[in-house]
């Protein structure tokens, strides 16, 4: 009854934490998460929510300060969208360009997840008939592919233009 109290209670709530969603989840069986999949789930959340953005940050501010000349566009067109405010609006983010194109190099230059891998499930034909058998195990190297000379001009040079 406690139990029912307080799911009534945190349900009423505005906004539903991200906590709370894990929480109250349930599949069609009405089963819950297990403990072990609340703990991997928040995992995931902490690690591929806030070290990716602060590794992203880091290296986007490196790249500007090694970069001054980019450094300083970005800076104009922020002053000039800001004006006597403060802090940036969602509107404000399609006004910056330049400085969107700062934030996909660096990402490209220093991608915060450097490679993926993960086990096939079931037989994958490709389009070309070459197939991978199920448990599979693949990894993808995404700093090796935005490193790419056949993919990328000029690949290790810090250059927002490319994505004009």
């Amino acid at each position: 009854l406690k139990g029912e109290t307080e799911l009534g209670r945190t349900q009423a709530k505005r906004y539903l934490d991200f906590l709370d969603i894990l929480l109250f989840a349930r599949d069609e069986n009405q089963q819950g998460l297990s403990d072990e999949d609340l703990r991997a789930e928040v995992d995931t959340f902490m690690f591929a929510g806030h070290d990716t953005t602060a590794s992203g940050v880091s290296f986007l501010l490196y790249c500007l300060a090694c970069h001054p000349e980019h450094q300083n566009i970005c800076r104009e067109e922020i002053i000039q969208v800001l004006g006597d405010r403060d802090t940036m609006e969602w509107e404000d983010l399609s006004k910056i360009p330049y400085t969107t194109m700062c934030i996909k190099e660096a990402l490209r230059l220093y991608p915060p997840v450097p490679g993926v891998a993960r086990k096939t499930t079931k037989l994958y034909t490709f389009f070309d008939g070459r197939t991978l058998p199920a448990g599979f195990h693949v990894a993808v190297s995404v700093f090796g592919i935005h490193r790419n000379p056949v993919v990328w001009e000029n690949p290790n040079v810090f250059d927002p233009l490319r994505f004009l």
